[in-house]
């Protein structure tokens, strides 16, 4: 039997915009809840992965009450949580969603987890063109091996997978997106305040349960809410390229131990 997860990863350490993952985003409903219920909705067992820091204790909590799985590993390598969630949970191939994309398209997901099962490719990914915030990863166990075997050691940032995946070699397909899944100027993760504020507006209107064809209409017409963070999506944009640098610049998997 094929043992899929849906593994939505989390931790409370942020500091642009601090206990994001734990914030309320409708009354009774925390950020990080609203990432699990979309996560449910693609029909897999859903694991959250977090760490092992104190700081990350209230997800036992959150897991608790949303009858779902947690595992907790390292702190800063994402990467090695993953494996070793994969290694505890006996995971053969999962989603990778993170805990800042509020409304993650649970419709791409379970597309991914589908091509995962048809494809040789160890991973799939998304095009350039998705709307920010939609989807992220889908990966088999060969794969998060090979991913684990770029960066090894625990104390290493893996905040960003891009050049990591590069380093590993491993055989990428990616998503066929759907017109309205693509080519919009939206912005759906959270990493600043503003962010904050879109959802908080958008969730108000179209709910935490919307398929992605309603988010993206709904914006289409209310350019007024996508103005509240789209300035954002630079800042964001210019994290993500300078992260990449610097790992190019300083790590080599051969040295990893």
């Amino acid at each position: 039997m094929i043992n899929d997860f849906a593994v939505v990863t989390v931790r409370n350490s942020s500091t642009r915009l601090p206990n994001k993952a734990i914030l309320d985003i409708v009354p009774q409903l925390k950020t990080i809840e609203a990432v699990i219920e979309r996560a449910k909705l693609t029909h897999l067992p859903v694991v959250l992965a977090t760490s092992t820091d104190e700081t990350d204790t209230i997800f036992e909590e959150i897991a608790s009450k949303n009858k779902i799985q947690i595992f907790r590993g390292a702190l800063l390598n994402k990467i090695k949580r993953w494996n070793d969630c994969f290694d505890s949970l006996h995971i053969d191939n999962a989603l990778l969603i993170d805990g800042d994309d509020l409304l993650y398209d649970y419709d791409i997901g379970i597309r991914a987890i589908n091509q995962l099962h048809q494809t040789k490719a160890l991973m799939i990914k998304h095009p350039e063109e998705i709307i920010c915030g939609f989807f992220t990863y889908a990966i088999k166990k060969e794969g998060m091996t090979a991913l684990f075997h770029s960066a090894q050691q625990t104390n290493i940032n893996t905040d960003v997978i891009t050049e990591f995946i590069k380093q590993s070699g491993i055989m990428v397909d990616t998503i066929e997106l759907r017109s309205w899944e693509k080519d919009k100027p939206f912005r759906l993760t959270l990493d600043y305040e503003e962010d904050l504020l879109f959802f908080t507006e958008l969730i108000k209107h179209v709910g935490v349960h919307a398929d992605g064809k309603t988010i993206s209409s709904f914006l289409d017409s209310h350019p007024e809410i996508v103005n509240i963070n789209l300035h954002r999506q630079n800042d964001w944009a210019m994290n993500q390229v300078k992260f990449n640098n610097e790992i190019k610049a300083t790590h080599n998997p051969a040295k990893t131990n």
